[in-house]
């Protein structure tokens, strides 16, 4: 029972990070930017996994051969820079309901990029569930509030563009965490070492495009929900939740049921921000459930041999 309410709160928390984002980048105007909102979110959470796993990270990071140290590289950069970055600027002009039809995208993309770098053999009915999920993306983008209004027809390509960016960035940097966790490397490294280390390039980035005053200026309130409800409640809250759920639930289970963040996504899109979710909206979310239902229980067969 309490596995389950810790893996229900996973799916709450995660499913609502690109409602608080975007009500975030709403309301805090020019002040909001990927770097002071990653800079805080990034290292809250990085500095309380190094803190958590801290004996292990000492043992371990003076062990990583070169190639370790290149592999944690990529897998901090792709999963802790560039993925959120464009999950940041794609959310500047879509809405969260075509953002999130989009980023469904990531999970096949990520069972291609572990067939093209570990060689892992597809689910038997991988290319039919691809294809929903294609199609659920199509149909669903297709209500006519997929882009901000205001934007021109290059600002909402740009979108796309960083949508794309940020799901072959989160696709492949989640192989590279699998082969990191493979290796014997802790949460410290993995997830506490990559989120630090982004947390100093975003304070680096922001002074540089913006000077101090962009963290010095700031209002209390823009702070407050930054460090309370995104950097401690999204960002740490879900992945504490998600390791928590790893110790009580299968990672098939998991990897099933967390397609259900896609719902909570859109319903608090429609009750938080007003988006409507149309019927190709929500025919589409549920092709690409369908379809993330039957790569996972494929997935799980193929395992299972």
């Amino acid at each position: 029972m309490i596995s389950a309410l810790i893996f229900a709160l996973f799916i709450l928390l995660r499913g609502s990070e690109g409602n608080v984002l975007k009500i975030l980048q709403q309301t805090g105007g020019e002040q909001i930017s990927f770097c002071n909102v990653f800079f805080f979110s990034s290292l809250i959470t990085g500095l309380f996994m190094l803190t958590i796993d801290r004996v292990n990270v000492k043992t371990q990071i003076r062990q990583l051969s070169l190639r370790d140290r290149k592999l944690l590289f990529w897998q901090g950069f792709l999963g802790y820079f560039l993925g959120p970055v464009g999950f940041f600027l794609a959310l500047e002009h879509l809405s969260v309901v075509a953002q999130t039809l989009l980023f469904s995208l990531t999970i096949p993309l990520s069972t291609l990029a572990a067939r093209v770098f570990l060689h892992e053999k597809l689910p038997r009915q991988f290319t039919f569930s691809l294809i929903l999920i294609c199609l659920g993306v199509f149909v669903g983008n297709q209500s006519g509030s997929g882009v901000v209004t205001t934007l021109t027809s290059g600002q909402k390509m740009m979108g796309f563009i960083w949508a794309a960016t940020a799901i072959l960035s989160f696709a492949i940097g989640g192989i590279l965490n699998s082969v990191c966790n493979f290796r014997g490397m802790g949460v410290g490294l993995t997830v506490g070492l990559g989120s630090t280390s982004s947390a100093l390039v975003f304070a680096v980035l922001a002074l540089l495009f913006y000077g101090p005053q962009h963290f010095i200026a700031l209002q209390t309130w823009w702070v407050l929900s930054v460090i309370g409800l995104y950097g401690i409640t999204i960002s740490l809250g879900s992945q504490w939740t998600l390791m928590l759920s790893y110790k009580f639930l299968g990672v098939a289970q998991i990897s099933l049921w967390s397609s259900l963040t896609i719902v909570v996504a859109l319903l608090g899109a429609n009750l938080m921000l007003g988006e409507p979710i149309g019927i190709k909206a929500f025919s589409g979310a549920i092709l690409i459930l369908l379809g993330l239902t039957i790569n996972q229980l494929s997935s799980r067969q193929l395992n299972q041999r």
